[in-house]
């Protein structure tokens, strides 16, 4: 897992059940922002489908209530608990 991974899930995990908002880099070169529960993550509940790529977070998008990932090397910005991280 790389260094950046494992802060944004070190991040997530001290927020609790606080709301986590990210913004980061779609495929298509686009920008995307979305707030998740971290009690919401990990997997796609019903489905007993996990995520096995440490890179890659799965979380429900709760401003629209459906299921979305990202990758951590396309995080430019995570704000969890009042505090707001920016990466390069």
């Amino acid at each position: 897992m790389t260094p950046k991974a494992q802060e944004i899930r070190n991040l997530v995990k001290e927020a609790g059940s606080h709301l986590c908002s990210v913004t980061f880099i779609k495929a298509d070169g686009s920008e995307r922002s979305l707030t998740w529960n971290p009690k919401h993550a990990g997997e796609i509940k019903g489905t007993g489908k996990t995520n096995a790529d440490p890179e890659k977070f799965v979380v429900m998008d709760i401003k629209l209530n459906q299921w979305r990932s990202f990758k951590a090397d396309r995080v430019t910005k995570i704000k969890v608990n009042g505090k707001v991280r920016t990466f390069d």
